[in-house]
């Protein structure tokens, strides 16, 4: 059965709200850009979404937002976001996200993961100050839990490749396109691994939800699970504060020393 191609259009800035370090585009706002793309065309809850991140963009800028629907199901939509530079020629497609939206009778349930035991965000000392230019940092609070924070060194290693970080976002929900943005603080473990201050660039980077459930602050249980031959491969699991598995992500980093 062939599905009708439903196609839709954003735009996303590339301001200093939206950048990460050095005035590019964060991946993770670009994966939610995606996500929010999709479920305003699908009017469903997305399941599951992956970014690819095929160049990078200096502000101001801004990217063109083209969304195709291929496989529009009773239960479950099939879509894809694709991001041009704006006004560049030829047409240069900076990130890709495919996605599923949608929801089904709940036949069966369970959960295998249990979050980190560690203390209350508050009682975690906060990272203000990781970053020297004005972006995306300034509007999320972050507070390490456990180990160390390997985008500026603050902390002690934790000896096993792992580290916990407290996010919130002021006066934002903590939706899923919230969830995708916070996901790409995993990267943090990389220098926590290798025990010193390390710089990266994320590929790609795939988030897959699990409950949606109000919190203000998220637990990320960050790890890195391989480095090797310039590559690394990570994972996070983001919980609520009473324990509730909100989604679980990874990503595939190019590991590079700091300058």
């Amino acid at each position: 059965m062939h599905h009708p191609l439903d196609t839709h259009r954003w735009q996303l800035p590339i301001v200093e709200r939206t950048t990460g370090g050095g005035g590019s585009l964060f991946g993770g706002v670009g994966l939610a850009a995606g996500v929010i793309a999709l479920e305003q065309a699908t009017e469903k809850p997305i399941v599951w979404a992956t970014g690819q991140y095929l160049g990078i963009t200096q502000q101001p800028a801004a990217l063109d937002l083209e969304l195709s629907l291929p496989a529009i199901g009773r239960n479950v939509t099939q879509g894809r976001v694709v991001g041009y530079l704006s006004n560049s020629e030829p047409r240069r497609e900076i990130i890709t996200v495919l996605g599923a939206c949608g929801s089904r009778p709940p036949v069966a349930q369970g959960l295998w993961l249990k979050p980190p035991k560690v203390k209350a965000p508050m009682n975690c000392p906060s990272l203000d100050g990781h970053h020297d230019d004005p972006s995306l940092h300034d509007h999320l609070e972050i507070r390490l839990a456990r180990g160390m924070f390997g985008f500026s060194g603050d902390g002690e290693p934790s000896g096993d490749g792992g580290n916990s970080l407290w996010v919130r976002m002021p006066n934002v929900q903590h939706d899923r396109g919230a969830l995708a943005i916070i996901a790409d603080y995993q990267p943090s473990a990389l220098g926590n691994a290798l025990g010193q201050f390390m710089s990266c660039t994320s590929i790609d980077n795939t988030i897959r939800y699990a409950n949606q459930a109000d919190s203000e602050w998220v637990l990320c249980e960050n790890h890195m699970d391989f480095v090797g031959d310039g590559f690394g491969y990570g994972s996070v699991n983001m919980w609520n504060q009473d324990g509730v598995l909100l989604a679980t992500a990874s990503q595939t980093i190019i590991v590079r020393m700091p300058k």
